[in-house]
């Protein structure tokens, strides 16, 4: 396996070094080359820096992210279109997904952190993005970054500030055509 897969986690402490506009387009370049259903490309990101919209983005993120998630340079959402072709819409999300996953991989060879957050407050953010829930389905936000210093966090988050463990593959791959039960955490 890749180091870029165990390397990347979601970090909360974000210093204020800037991403450059050069580190944004090779990120948005990978998610173009996600795989999706007949090459529908779903996905959608929304994202501000430091320009008017920041703001907006900042209220939209839920009180438990705020403290840390508004101090990364980037903060933004991402949406899938599950209209655009009728029998296709069933993988926007999966898509849309592979188009974060691709994104996120890049930031972590570049030395960013990207943390995703579904913490957010959904019908404020379909009112300032004008969106329509018919047609797009914002997922959740994010914020991006270079990684800070955790003492800059709350204490309770400080503890937190660390790469989570996973399960084993064996509770979620199954050479079967029926899964079997997860363990369960007793």
């Amino acid at each position: 396996m890749n180091s870029v897969f165990a390397d990347r986690w979601s970090p909360r402490a974000f210093s204020d070094e800037p991403v450059t506009d050069e580190q944004l387009a090779a990120l948005f370049e990978a998610a173009r080359w996600a795989p999706s259903w007949m090459n529908n490309q779903p996905w959608v990101f929304l994202y501000e820096t430091d320009g008017p919209d920041r703001a907006g983005f900042e209220e939209i993120i839920s009180e438990f992210n705020k403290p840390w998630s508004t101090n990364a340079p980037v903060i933004g959402l991402i949406v899938s279109r599950p209209g655009l072709e009728g029998f296709m819409a069933r993988t926007a999300e999966f898509d849309t997904g592979a188009a974060m996953m691709s994104f996120t991989h890049q930031a972590t060879m570049l030395g960013l952190y990207v943390h995703l957050m579904g913490g957010i407050e959904l019908e404020l953010a379909y009112d300032k993005t004008g969106l329509d829930p018919e047609t797009a389905n914002i997922l959740c936000a994010f914020s991006l970054g270079h990684m800070g210093d955790p003492a800059d966090l709350s204490e309770k988050l400080q503890g937190r500030e660390n790469p989570s463990d996973r399960m084993p593959a064996s509770a979620f791959a199954f050479k079967s055509l029926t899964p079997n039960p997860r363990p369960s955490n007793d």
